[in-house]
């Protein structure tokens, strides 16, 4: 139980030091060569000199909404979106960052010869705590990591120069003539940031709306392109429309009708743009006089009514599209130059507007406009625009990207832009949000009542799904509370899947509220949630040990966190949760690292770690050696020989999972001895049964079988039957692997069979090795249909049990059966992508097989140097004993150079080919090396030497019932 209740009261504030989080831009200016400078003027003259570039710091930046921070020589450090957040801050602070690099230009001081006036800029933004400052530290104190990479990125910038990181612009890099991005290393930040070098010279939105970045195809919004479409008709024919396009921010308003105008451009249509801005002293007729200056107008009209007549003149020339994004903020002559078109008769005359609503708003709200209200994609779709987005993005990947995004089309692209500038593929954890977007949400909370504010923190502590009573109980609001309907209209919160529960409506959202809130506050709340949540239980309600360990853990208390976290991991495993078992597992040895690893609290530590390294087994991660040895370690600091062989134990079966049987064998043998020594009998028999498997992975089937066979018949005489045995199964699996490459189709049938009866109950894991190796297996006798079932089998575990490894496996199983079936090239692109979802990782077992399918597929497809690639990725597999693929990819690379005409290089191939065969005992291979020597003896005009081979590869193939490649020798005999 926890000793001291959190107060019921949120704790207090010191009012002299008010600090709070806000996501913010900043702006880093300095002057250029400013040492040289200095040093080259009178001081005088250089005081001089700092104080007119002062007042042009002091007039240019409030102008685009920034807040002076200090002024520290010739420096500036300026914040947009504080106090009022907004959504276009990063946009502001490059506009104020141009105006501010033309007006220090401008300047005319008196300077030394070679010396000219010129700033360097950085622009980042992201989320700081402000304070009050003092004489010393400027207006504000800024605290966190943004105010040193906006500096980082002012140094990296030259003379004239601004630098801006993309999470900062965002969709806004589309308003100036940025070049193409650039990953930039900062000191600070452990991965390399993108950013944009915009010079000072930059095109801002008249210079580049006509012109529009590269974008995936447009999904899921066919119906409301033909709408526009029709309008477009309607046109055309002299029936003057419009259209407006309405929804929340970023479902995808301008995408849409970006691809419209381009269908509208290829109709031979003027299309002309304008966008409307919120931004300080706008200039009245916004939209419509940037329409005008992209024709060259020298001279624009000054009255509303002259802006209609020089647009109906237009249209009397060719068929006219205006086109006005962010049209709620329109001022009100704009609105009557809108009105004055609208009043015209039979022009070839299309309006389409663009308005942001939030909520349940209705739309339209401009009269005489058809409206074309845009709604979230569905699941389908937006996992259809992630694949646009990410190829080859592993299903994981995919539905973490649109549970997160909501349907909003613009956070699932930035998302998908955030995975692809990772470290890796998979999002584990999830990439933060960009700066832009937290802004753009943070501006939209801004906007709420107090009492709004505090309801929608509370539940984004709490968590993305948020049960209702819990709420109710921390806030005191009841389910059907004019709070939570607000929230709901405002489209934060909606209901829940289940009953009772509420959502947010983008985990995005969640995230950037969630950050927003106090550490003292957070803590504070997650600690009465949790209590909440253990009175629940007490009540009789079911006691949640997942959010208790997070609730605790964020709340600042490590030994409950470890407590919940363990009980969490182990009900997470028990049903093949292994994504959140790993999770839960990882967040306990981390809590219990926060005190000092000794006694009880030590070995708790090592006993987790075996857990993990059972969830390993079935998703290798490389991380895990290094705690498995540090367990092994600690085992044998206590004296605690059972700890120390399990630990080794473990060790060697995670070596054995990432595909390097080697070391799994040395570190399992003397585990062997060990678990002896400390007469672990039980022990001892999982040791040897690890061993078999290890030396099964190596291609040593003699020893491997041996092991197997002693392991099988201990376990088969203490099995129960009342639970799922693991360890039999695998174990049977894995001879019926030696079996099957052994040529004895037929018995390692029955191995499979008889590890599928050692699973009672749910679906688990080793469900998905049992048909994946069946499937293998079939695949080796040529049994195409029955292995692409049994991989498919295989993969729906993998999906239920959400192991990315296993899931490679079965769907690259089941793509090579696919090939052989029905020769479809999409079938080997499919098992491009899916060993590719796993190569990062550099580890991972059997991988040989994969790139020995995809040699020979490549091969076949007439892509000889990707075909090398994969042999020569199969070959490195092998120099690490994973040589179950070798064979198949020197059978590859032995066609391939027997097409080139470099036949003694062929005969290399397959001689080696030959020695992986008679290495690893296997009838199969040796048999299929000799059907393809034969065809190549047979293409070459050797048909004796042909017949020869077929008659050894026809009797193998026989006995061991391949019938399909029976055909093929029959088909090759009637050739010869």
């Amino acid at each position: 139980m926890i000793e001291t209740l959190p107060p019921a009261t949120a704790p207090a504030t010191d009012p002299a030091v008010v600090q709070r989080r806000h996501y913010v831009t900043l702006l880093f200016s300095d002057l250029s060569r400013s040492t040289e400078l200095a040093g080259a003027m009178e001081a005088e003259q250089y005081a001089a000199l700092l104080s007119m570039l002062r007042i042009a710091y002091q007039e240019t930046v409030p102008r685009w909404g920034g807040s002076i921070v200090r002024v520290q020589g010739d420096g500036l450090l300026a914040m947009f979106g504080h106090p009022v957040p907004h959504e276009e801050a990063g946009r502001r602070a490059v506009e104020a960052a141009l105006a501010l690099h033309r007006a220090v230009g401008r300047l005319a001081p008196r300077l030394p010869p070679g010396f000219a006036l010129q700033l360097h800029t950085g622009i980042h933004a992201g989320l700081v705590l402000i304070g009050d400052g003092d004489i010393e530290r400027g207006r504000f104190e800024l605290m966190g990591t943004v105010p040193n990479i906006a500096a980082r990125l002012s140094d990296a910038a030259g003379p004239h120069e601004i630098v801006v990181s993309d999470e900062t612009l965002g969709p806004a890099r589309r308003f100036f003539g940025a070049g193409a991005p650039s990953m930039l290393t900062v000191k600070g930040r452990d991965a390399p940031i993108l950013v944009y070098r915009i010079g000072s010279q930059a095109e801002t939105l008249a210079g580049v709306q006509a012109r529009s970045r590269k974008q995936a195809p447009l999904v899921g919004r066919q119906a409301e392109f033909e709408r526009l479409a029709r309008a477009l008709d309607a046109a055309c024919a002299g029936a003057p429309a419009g259209v407006e396009v309405a929804g929340p921010p970023g479902i995808g308003k301008t995408r849409l009708v970006e691809e419209f105008l381009h269908h509208a451009h290829q109709r031979d249509c003027r299309v002309l743009r304008g966008s409307c801005d919120s931004g300080l002293g706008t200039a009245p007729l916004q939209p419509f006089r940037q329409m005008m200056q992209s024709l060259g107008t020298a001279e624009l009209p000054a009255r509303p009514h002259a802006f209609a007549a020089a647009f109906e003149r237009l249209a009397a020339e060719q068929p006219l599209v205006l086109f006005i994004d962010d049209w709620q903020w329109a001022d009100d002559a704009s609105h009557q130059v809108l009105a004055g078109i609208q009043r015209q008769a039979g022009l070839r005359l299309l309006v389409v507007l663009t308005r942001r609503v939030v909520g349940s708003a209705a739309a339209p709200a401009t009269p005489g406009f058809d409206a074309v209200t845009l709604a979230p994609l569905g699941q389908a779709t937006a996992a259809e625009a992630v694949a646009a987005y990410l190829p080859g993005a592993d299903p994981f990947v995919v539905a973490q990207i649109c549970a997160r995004a909501g349907g909003n089309p613009l956070f699932i692209e930035e998302l998908c832009h955030s995975a692809a500038h990772g470290d890796s593929g998979r999002l584990a954890p999830p990439p933060s949000p960009a700066g832009w977007i937290n802004q753009l949400i943070e501006s939209r909370v801004h906007g709420l009542a107090a009492p709004l504010v505090d309801m929608l923190r509370t539940a984004a502590v709490i968590g993305n799904t948020v049960p209702a009573w819990l709420l109710a109980r921390i806030t005191g609001h009841a389910p059907d509370s004019p709070l939570l309907r607000e929230l709901a209209e405002q489209d934060f919160l909606f209901p829940g899947e289940h009953a009772g529960t509420l959502r947010f409506k983008h985990g995005v959202t969640r995230d950037v509220v969630y950050a927003s809130v106090g550490l003292l506050q957070r803590q504070w709340l997650h600690l009465r949630i949790a209590v909440a949540l253990m009175q629940q239980a007490q009540g009789g309600g079911a006691e949640d040990a997942e959010a208790l360990a997070l609730h605790f853990g964020a709340g600042g208390d490590p030994a409950l966190e470890a407590h919940y976290a363990e009980l969490a991991g182990d009900r997470a495993l028990a049903v093949s949760a292994l994504d959140r078992a790993r999770a839960h597992f990882h967040a306990a040895l981390a809590a219990l690292e926060r005190g000092e690893l000794v006694g009880e609290r030590a070995l708790r530590w090592v006993d987790i770690v075996e857990r993990l390294a059972m969830v390993c087994m079935f998703e290798p991660e490389r991380g895990q050696i290094a705690l498995a040895e540090r367990a092994v370690g600690l085992a044998q600091r206590h004296g605690d020989l059972g700890r120390v062989a399990r630990a080794r134990h473990w060790l060697g079966c995670v070596h054995y999972a990432l595909g390097e049987p080697r070391l799994a064998i040395r570190h399992g043998e003397q585990a062997l001895r060990e678990a002896e020594a400390a007469g672990d009998a039980p022990l001892a028999t999982q040791v040897v049964a690890s061993l078999g498997e290890a030396h099964t992975a190596a291609g040593r089937y003699q020893r491997a079988a041996r092991l197997l066979d002693r392991a099988i018949e201990v376990k088969r005489s203490h099995r129960s039957g009342r639970r799922t045995n693991v360890g039999l199964a695998y174990s049977l699996v894995c001879r019926g692997v030696v079996l099957g490459d052994q040529g004895r189709f037929g018995a390692a049938a029955e191995c499979f069979d008889q590890a599928q009866e050692c699973i009672v109950g749910l679906t688990h894991q080793i469900g998905t090795s049992i048909e994946g190796w069946r499937a293998a297996v079939l695949l080796w006798q040529g049994r195409w249909e029955a292995a692409h079932q049994a991989a498919t089998t295989s993969a729906r575990i993998a999906e239920t049990t959400r192991s990315l490894w296993q899931l490679s496996v079965a769907r690259a199983i089941g793509g090579y059966a696919e090939w052989m079936l029905r020769r479809d090239p999409a079938a080997i692109e499919g098992l491009v992508a899916v060993t590719d979802w796993v190569l990062p990782r550099d580890s991972g077992l059997f991988r040989s097989l994969n790139h020995g399918w995809l040699a020979e597929g490549l091969q076949q497809l007439g892509r000889p140097e990707e075909a090398r690639r994969h042999a020569l990725l199969a070959l490195q597999r092998g120099r690490r004993e994973d040589r179950i693929g070798l064979a198949m990819a020197a059978r590859a690379m032995a066609r391939a150079a027997h097409a080139a005409g470099q036949h003694a290089a062929a005969q290399r191939q397959l001689a080696f080919a030959y020695r992986v065969a008679q290495a690893r005992g296997s009838a199969h291979e040796r048999a299929v090396t000799q059907l393809a020597e034969a065809e190549l003896a047979a293409a070459s005009g050797d048909g004796s030497r042909a017949r020869a081979l077929l008659d050894q590869a026809e009797a193998a193939f026989d006995t061991m019932e391949m019938g399909w490649h029976l055909e093929q020798v029959q088909r090759l005999s009637a050739q010869i």
